[in-house]
């Protein structure tokens, strides 16, 4: 049940692995940066639930504290982080939450002297770096950043509800986009009716985008741009859900019967999912999520000319939290990783669409979690 209660104790879980993690490697603290935007937070809200809306936020990890430390330099994200952070440590030091976050890490590190840091490259400042080791003189960091992307890519039982939850909601929100898209309509305000699903639900951070021209990069729309009847609209929408995990998930409309060719190219692309869901199972590197894709579309008859995203990623508190076939196509599958799903082959002419949803792995391939069943509608 999506409880608050059951919230807690599934956070408190993923602090008693960590420190597990981190007995394992002899820290005596891991310390996690935060930023209030995309990709910058979903470490720190994995163990802590926090939510931030601009500038910064620390959240240290003792390998015996029963609660991690959340210190923010806002007053008033301070007192928003008092109502929705799990742990009841929260600080508001004035002026230097960045300093008063070194201090307790020493305190928490004690005399193992080791602090475990993650996503140097991505999430720390580089003066924050240069303060940080300055201010270590004599402790050893160890990089834990591929431990803690394994261990937040395989999702609870808590977590695959809520982004079964989420893909729901979802949904709701392309029915609307049917129900307010016509000839002569704003882009943006069909947007909006679809937004507005979302915002009502306590979906969060995210953006609508369209392509309209065929190809697959979605992009806003210029504000005056009204429908045509013969648009063929793919409308994206990538939002987090009521406790912030992400979703990736398009769908494809017209007002008039699709050409043939286009047809064809959509019928194709599902069987390109279907074949590449069965692909994905415990074992199977991500990578080859992204050449089965290939394959299939040369099997369907279709020119290929190259890729246009990753095929397929890990996706939770993160738009990307674990493997890629992008980026580390080795990585093998396990049970439970949730993947967004968008096979990603250029066809001729730059033409694709983004056909994108988050699905389930499993022993017997991936499944979509969410109750979006259809790829293309006709409006009208």
């Amino acid at each position: 049940m999506l409880t608050r209660f059951a919230l807690e104790q599934d956070v408190a879980r993923r602090v008693a692995r960590l420190q597990a993690l981190m007995k394992e490697k002899g820290l005596g603290a891991v310390f996690i940066p935060a930023r209030g935007a995309p990709g910058l937070m979903g470490v720190a809200k994995y163990f802590t639930n926090l939510v931030l809306w601009a500038g910064p936020a620390y959240v240290v990890v003792g390998a015996e504290h029963p609660e991690p430390a959340l210190i923010q330099w806002s007053a008033y994200g301070a007192q928003w982080n008092r109502q929705e952070a799990t742990t009841p440590w929260v600080e508001n030091p004035d002026p230097d939450a960045f300093g008063r976050s070194l201090e307790i890490a020493r305190q928490l590190a004690g005399a193992t002297r080791r602090i475990g840091i993650e996503h140097l490259k991505t999430s720390w400042l580089v003066g924050e770096w240069d303060r940080f080791q300055a201010a270590m003189t004599g402790y050893e960091t160890v990089d834990i950043s591929r431990d803690i992307d394994q261990m937040r890519a395989i999702k609870s039982a808590f977590e695959i509800e809520e982004i079964y939850n989420t893909g729901r909601i979802f949904t709701q929100a392309f029915e609307r986009f049917a129900e307010v898209a016509w000839p002569g309509v704003r882009a943006w305000d069909a947007a909006t009716e679809a937004e507005a699903i979302l915002k009502a639900a306590g979906c969060f951070w995210g953006r609508s985008k369209y392509s309209l021209d065929l190809r697959p990069y979605t992009i806003p729309t210029p504000l005056d741009r009204c429908f045509t009847e013969d648009d063929i609209i793919l409308f994206e929408l990538v939002y987090t859900g009521p406790l912030g995990y992400w979703d990736e998930m398009t769908a494809i409309y017209s007002f008039k019967e699709l050409p043939a060719s286009i047809r064809a190219q959509i019928e194709a692309h599902e069987r390109v999912i279907e074949t590449a869901a069965q692909t994905a199972r415990p074992g199977v590197p991500i990578g080859k999520i992204a050449e089965t894709n290939l394959q299939t579309w040369k099997d369907l008859g279709f020119p290929v000319i190259g890729r246009h995203t990753p095929d397929c990623h890990s996706i939770g508190l993160d738009e990307s939290d674990g493997p890629s076939s992008w980026f580390t196509p080795d990585w093998p599958l396990e049970a439970n990783m949730v993947l967004s799903f968008h096979p990603s082959t250029l066809l001729e002419g730059t033409k694709a669409f983004l056909v994108s949803d988050n699905y389930l792995v499993t022993p017997q391939g991936a499944v979509r979690l969410s109750p979006k069943t259809w790829t293309y509608r006709r409006i009208g």
